[in-house]
């Protein structure tokens, strides 16, 4: 008996992934209501659902070469979606952070560089996803894009969820060990595999 397939593949994934996180934001703004709190609650669900699709794409080819399973290969096979589903997931992040600003009446949030620097990452390499734009841009300015952007975010998720750790937050706690092992097995897996050749 072949391994176990998984129903969601390709586009499914993205098309999913934005109705629970739609689904998720509709459910909090009807509960707490779309005032400064409910903003607040719904940018830090995004942030968490986000970060979550980011691992997903990020580990997806070290635990490949790690561990040969089929949920790694489906992983591996599905990066391209999962990396699309965190840019979906992170555009309701910013669609928050603006019902945030009229909310406040334009007091917060307050200028973020750093932020904004993430979101032309973002759109740079969601649209380098498809095969066209990316055989556009070369295979070798693509690879440097997309590593530039994928640290990126890793610095970015683990800055502020560690910060957020030592205010007594500690429900991101295990967010920050998983951004913490996902680097660490990006680092080994490569070092790995080549004991493994050499065997």
């Amino acid at each position: 008996m072949k391994g176990t397939k998984f129903a969601f593949e390709g586009w499914s994934i993205v098309g999913l992934s934005a109705l629970i996180v739609g689904i998720m934001l509709a459910v909090i703004w009807l509960i707490h209501g779309v005032d400064e709190q409910g903003m607040r609650m719904a940018i830090r669900a995004t942030a968490r659902t986000s970060c979550i699709l980011f691992l997903s794409a990020f580990v997806a080819s070290a635990l490949r070469r790690l561990w040969p399973t089929t949920f790694t290969q489906w992983l591996l096979k599905n990066r391209r979606y999962l990396g699309v589903s965190m840019s979906v997931s992170h555009t309701y992040h910013a669609i928050a952070w603006s019902g945030l600003w009229f909310a406040t009446s334009g007091s917060s949030p307050k200028f973020d560089p750093l932020g904004i620097l993430g979101y032309v990452f973002l759109f740079a390499m969601t649209v380098t996803s498809f095969e066209r734009s990316a055989a556009w841009i070369g295979q070798r300015a693509w690879k440097i894009l997309h590593n530039a952007g994928m640290h990126y975010f890793w610095l970015a998720f683990t800055f502020e969820f560690s910060t957020k750790i030592f205010k007594s937050m500690l429900v991101y706690l295990p967010l920050t060990m998983l951004l913490v092992a996902a680097i660490m097995i990006r680092l080994v897996s490569p070092r790995i595999q080549r004991k493994l050749g050499r065997c």
